[in-house]
């Protein structure tokens, strides 16, 4: 069976035996390329473009033929036919998906999609297991030290949707008041984007409801801190009225558990509102955690953006069309 490793470093077995070229040069990326896009078949000229498009036409399709004939005698040094794992022909090339094979990042994404569009307070003790088995699949960013423009797409896709798994955890060990773990998730995901208001607040809740007045305290002023250095703003109202009522809360008493969260709040500002008015609270909180996220994450994408402008070249002086969108 073909092992293959995409994230951290990346590495590739067959039956133990390690395959060469993998994945630093060009055969190997061009596997995980392949890979990476292994719902798809794709036309030759196209693969010699992703690859080679600095070249003439002719020379690249020479390039391509030359790292697939790399990659099949690589593979054969390792015990594996060529055959079994690339369906090729003149035209197309793409990865054998029915093949006998093990891929990190096919685990990651099924576990991921199984999991889509079910809110945290639904997931299922056996969901939960696998999302954390994903978890520990993520041993670093996809190919860490390949910077293709290809690979940093893929790179920035399964680091959002590693957030997301991560979201999931904490909100779902928050519910069954497995604090400590949620803890370790937020804390997690604060490490990859200090700038995610909406897992500071929560951190805030989980400290407050586990009696750790003072931990909750500082992750606000941490989170306001962050905020202005980092985005230039301000704690949202609702960050703010959590800290407003943990410091309104004396020191000795642990506090009330809220009603389970149902993804939409963490906490309510006054247990006297009327229910129409929670309601509105709610959704409110939850319109404006959405808007957090969706900030932070044109953050990052704003950045990856910079970096491939700064390394294409363009900029508005040419006048070109995509100068004008970064």
């Amino acid at each position: 069976m073909l092992e293959i490793r995409l994230f951290g470093a990346g590495a590739a077995r067959y039956n133990d035996q390690p395959l060469p070229c993998f994945p630093s040069q060009q055969p190997g990326l061009l596997l995980c390329y392949l890979l990476l896009n292994r719902h798809r078949s794709f036309p030759r000229e196209q693969l010699a473009s992703v690859f080679w498009g600095d070249h003439p036409t002719t020379v690249a399709r020479k390039m391509l033929r030359n790292a697939l004939w790399r990659l099949h005698q690589a593979l054969a040094e390792a015990g594996a036919r060529f055959d079994d794992y690339l369906c090729h022909d003149d035209e197309q090339v793409s990865f054998v998906r029915c093949s006998a094979h093990r891929l990190d990042v096919e685990t990651f994404e099924n576990a991921a999609a199984a999991c889509k569009g079910i809110a945290e307070q639904d997931l299922t003790g056996e969901q939960a297991i696998r999302l954390e088995q994903a978890h520990t699949l993520y041993q670093g960013d996809l190919l860490e030290g390949v910077y293709e423009d290809w690979c940093l797409v893929d790179r920035e896709r399964l680091w959002l949707l590693r957030l997301d798994i991560l979201k999931k955890l904490m909100v779902f060990h928050s519910l069954h008041g497995n604090y400590e773990r949620a803890l370790a998730y937020g804390q997690h995901i604060l490490r990859q984007d200090a700038t995610r208001e909406g897992v500071h607040r929560h951190l805030m809740w989980l400290y407050w409801q586990a009696g750790d007045r003072g931990a909750a305290l500082a992750q606000y002023k941490r989170c306001a801190q962050i905020l202005q250095e980092e985005l230039g703003v301000a704690p949202m109202a609702q960050t703010t009225q959590l800290y407003q009522a943990i410091i309104r809360q004396p020191a000795e008493v642990i506090p009330a558990g809220p009603e389970p969260w149902s993804g939409r709040a963490l906490a309510s500002p006054s247990a006297t509102l009327p229910a129409v008015a929670m309601e509105a609270w709610q959704v409110l909180q939850h319109l404006e955690e959405v808007l957090a996220t969706a900030e932070s994450e044109l953050h990052h994408l704003r950045s990856l953006l910079g970096a491939l402008r700064e390394e294409s070249g363009y900029s508005r002086d040419q006048g070109g069309q995509l100068a004008d969108i970064w």
